[in-house]
């Protein structure tokens, strides 16, 4: 009987408080609700995020994968043009050439350096001068590089003929050894023997 009568005396009271209860309660699951979107917002973002810098990763990596040619000669066991990747040092090309023979000085070079495309690469014995070896190659014309103008002052080398090797060069790629180029219509063997003192590749 007492419980009745307080709750009719109280009546408005109790209904307040059963609204405020309801109000707390509906609130407390709205704001969890905003929570978890907000973490699922922010974890789709970092994933976003996470796969671009991915994605430029690689493309990156890709793109810094290149074949580069060095010809390396001298005092290594096998002398000649090596295919190594963008980035490789001299010590690496010089193991793709056989590696070094019992006469070379490896002290006289660096073999940390990174080798660049078409470069040549002297390799020297022990009491030979680099600088006086440089200064015989001066005057070697690069087939791989070399304009019309610069095959011209080769020996029998004229307008046309300088206009075949580069157009062959420009069809096929590189020239892998100084024979590659009697490939070129018009140079057989004796008039590569004219050029091949002063050729390279």
């Amino acid at each position: 009987m007492e419980y009745r009568q307080l709750y009719k005396k109280h009546k408005r009271a109790v209904q307040y408080g059963i609204c405020a209860v309801f109000l707390i309660i509906t609130g407390l699951i709205y704001l969890a609700g905003r929570k978890n979107a907000s973490v699922s917002e922010n974890t789709f973002a970092d994933n976003v995020v996470s796969s671009s810098i991915e994605d430029s990763w690689h493309m990156e990596s890709e793109s810094s994968v290149e074949d580069i040619y060095v010809y390396i000669c001298g005092h290594v066991n096998s002398p000649g043009v090596v295919k190594c990747l963008k980035g490789t040092r001299l010590y690496e090309a010089v193991a793709m050439a056989g590696g070094a023979d019992d006469l070379a000085d490896m002290s006289a070079v660096n073999l940390a350096a990174l080798v660049a495309d078409g470069e040549r690469i002297y390799i020297p014995a022990y009491g030979e001068d680099i600088s006086v070896i440089e200064e015989q190659t001066e005057g070697i014309v690069n087939i791989n590089k070399a304009t019309e103008s610069e095959l011209m002052t080769l020996p029998g080398i004229g307008s046309s003929r300088a206009a075949d090797i580069v157009r062959y060069r420009t069809d096929n790629g590189r020239f892998q050894t100084i024979e590659d180029i009697m490939k070129v219509s018009g140079i057989k063997e004796a008039a590569f023997n004219k050029i091949k003192n002063y050729i390279c590749v």
